[in-house]
């Protein structure tokens, strides 16, 4: 009898191990892919998005290396009114020189650090305020949420650019912190609505109510319960809103109510191409720029898309 006692119970356990380790091998092949694996899949799938996510990287380790090193060299910005408007078959260089004798070539790159981080700031900023905003409006509901909205639907009506025109003429040059402040105030909103939207959806899931239950604090529930659960979708809005907002920089500067001259920015060497004999003699003076301006926009955009993919099931192609 103890002999056999003593082998079923060595088949017990020889049973349990392989049944406790498919239990775990199911587990793991359950278990929901992460943000990056979906991204990636993604983009493989679109090698267009591939292709712009390659391109982007290099671009941005260009201009955050190389910014550094040109402004190390003081000779390269230097302005020298003996090199002006200089073609780059003159000057021996890339893009040869503007009209105040500073060579375009780390003019460009320059610029476009200053366009990317104001972007990024003013992205950053406003999603900021549209977490907390829109966070507290769909958590609570209710005159909480009517009074945010509200709040919101004025900004919305706003006349942002005669704001801008006003802003510009009673403070003359703006530097560019008041730039970033100025935009975030009148960019928030969007963020606002698409948090809002996705606490509303998630305030009566089960794992809300269980934490009320539990006796969780109101904001302990909102950081720790709903924020991660909209974390793939304000990722990918955050994408496409920076790309929006260098376009933003552009054309404010462009139409001069955003930087002076005295902070190069891509909006400001596009702004060479308003003075007649720049447009049609002296392309190198602004081309460079629009052509930066098209890339980067674009490489955000595919890689904003495909992540906005990964993060909705409905719209993935693989």
């Amino acid at each position: 009898m103890a002999f056999d006692n003593n082998k079923n119970q060595g088949k017990n356990g020889q049973g349990s191990a392989p049944a406790g380790k498919a239990s775990l091998d199911f587990a793991e092949s359950t278990k929901p892919p992460g943000m990056l694996k979906l991204f990636w899949k993604e983009l493989k799938y679109d090698k267009l998005a591939l292709l712009a996510s390659f391109l982007l990287v290099c671009i941005l380790a260009g201009i955050y290396i190389g910014t550094p090193i040109i402004e190390s060299r003081m000779d390269v910005m230097r302005p020298d009114l003996r090199m002006q408007n200089l073609s780059p078959e003159d000057s021996g260089t890339l893009f040869g020189t503007d009209s105040t004798g500073r060579f375009v070539a780390p003019l460009l790159v320059v610029s476009a650090r200053n366009s990317l981080n104001i972007s990024l700031a003013v992205t950053a900023l406003s999603f900021i305020i549209g977490l907390v905003a829109g966070l507290v409006a769909g958590y609570y509901g209710g005159h909480v949420d009517n009074i945010i909205m509200r709040i919101t639907d004025t900004v919305t009506m706003l006349p942002t650019l005669m704001i801008f025109i006003a802003i510009r003429a009673i403070v003359g040059q703006t530097t560019i912190s008041m730039f970033i402040i100025t935009l975030t105030a009148f960019t928030w909103m969007g963020r606002t609505r698409l948090i809002r939207s996705v606490a509303l959806q998630n305030r009566n899931q089960d794992y809300i109510n269980a934490s009320k239950t539990l006796g969780s604090r109101n904001i302990v529930i909102m950081l720790r319960e709903m924020l991660p659960n909209m974390v793939d979708v304000v990722a990918a809005n955050f994408v496409l809103t920076a790309a929006a907002n260098i376009g933003i920089e552009t054309g404010l500067t462009l139409l001069g109510w955003g930087l002076g001259m005295e902070h190069p920015s891509l909006g400001t060497m596009i702004a060479n191409a308003l003075a007649p004999v720049n447009l049609q003699f002296r392309w190198w003076n602004w081309a460079p720029a629009i052509v930066m301006v098209i890339v980067i926009t674009l490489c955000i955009n595919f890689v904003g898309n495909a992540l906005q993919r990964a993060a909705d099931p409905k719209q993935r192609l693989v």
